[in-house]
This record gives structure tokens, sequence and C-alpha cells, in this order.
């Protein structure tokens, strides 16, 4: 079995990479190259870095890992600003994690019949509050993506699963002010996540 992980150096990301290890050829993405680099020489996994905004990054990466058994998306980024006063470079950084890097992924990756590809979703009414409208937004057009793909490749033998996630405690959080009370840990959430994944539901509610 083949395992991309994106994401990897996050806080969940970090916690399958961590779970999955040991589970045949694992592959690992992630902005912080210290970081990923440390992960990777611990879990004995290859590790590449990736710019998700750069569409021939995306792909040039995805071309080396070749065919894939299971494609993990964890990369995430949120900022908290008010609608009218967000700087575009925080739009276009949320976008890129959220969204467009999803979007590449499932553009280019090379999913093997019966492969399973999971995203790192949210519960809209969980985002969709004052401050979020970036993350609010990235995370419904994820949604709609992958419902759209579904559709398209019906006939491929590929799962496509959406992980709607509560709020887990993760250096996303940092910028906030900290997780909220009863936030899970990034080793529970991912418990829950390796678990659905080998279910049949196309939605996976946390």
């Amino acid at each position: 079995m083949k395992t991309l992980i994106i994401g990897a150096t996050g806080g969940i990301g970090g916690a399958l990479a961590r779970l999955w290890a040991g589970q045949g050829e694992v592959w690992l993405t992630g902005r912080r190259l210290e970081a990923l680099s440390a992960l990777a020489g611990e879990l004995g996994a290859r590790a590449l870095p990736l710019d998700l905004g750069n569409e021939l990054e995306v792909a040039s990466l995805l071309e080396e890992v070749g065919p894939l058994d299971r494609l993990i998306y964890a990369a995430g980024a949120v900022v908290r600003t008010p609608l009218r006063s967000t700087p575009r470079d925080g739009l276009e950084e949320v976008l890129a994690a959220n969204f467009l890097g999803a979007f590449f992924a499932l553009k280019h990756a090379r999913l093997s019949p019966g492969a399973k590809a999971l995203f790192l979703g949210a519960y809209p009414a969980y985002v969709e509050v004052p401050g979020f409208a970036a993350y609010a937004a990235s995370k419904q057009a994820l949604e709609s993506l992958l419902n759209t793909a579904r559709k398209e490749w019906r006939r491929e033998g590929v799962q496509l699963i959406l992980v709607r996630l509560p709020a887990v405690d993760t250096p996303l959080w940092g910028p906030l002010g900290g997780a909220p009370r009863g936030a899970l840990s990034p080793e529970e959430a991912a418990r829950r996540i390796l678990a659905g994944l080998e279910g049949g539901g196309e939605v996976l509610e946390l």
C-alpha cells in the first residue's frame, strides 16, 4: 500500500502519520521543512516539501510519488479577521491550504482502483461565524469540490471522503488564543479518522 499525507507537519497530519507508520510505503509533505525531515526520519517515511498554491509543484510531486492507494489531505490554514479587513495575502494563504491544494491534488493524483482519498473539512455551523469568512468559504468550496468529483469519477472505483471535524487542539488555534474547552486532541482525532476510513461512507463526522 502506498500512502501520501499532505500536511504532515500539522497537528492532525502528524498524528495521522504516526498512526499510519509501518503500513506500506508512506510519503509525507509539509511546509515546515525541519519538522518534516525529523518526522520522516522518525517514521522511516519519504518526505518532500510542497507549496500547495503552486500547481506545477503539486503535479511534479504527485508524478514522483506515482499511483496511490491512500491520499490524506490534512493541510490547513486559518485567519481570523472581519471580512472587510481580511488582507489579500491572508485570504490567499487560507485558500491555498484549504482548497487549491486539494483541487490540484485531485487533479494530478494517480489514484489506484479501490483507492481512498480523505480530506479534512469542517461543520459549517462551527465556522460560519464572524471573523472566519475566508476559512468558512474555503471549507465549503472543498466540500463542493468533493461532491462534484464523486459524480465525475463514479466509475473509477475511488472513494472520496470528507471528514467534518469539531474543534481539535492544534497549532492552528494559537493565533486565536488557543483551542476551546473540550477540543479533541490531535491523537484522538487521528484515531477516529483512521477508524472511519475503513468504512464505506462519503462523509465522516467526528
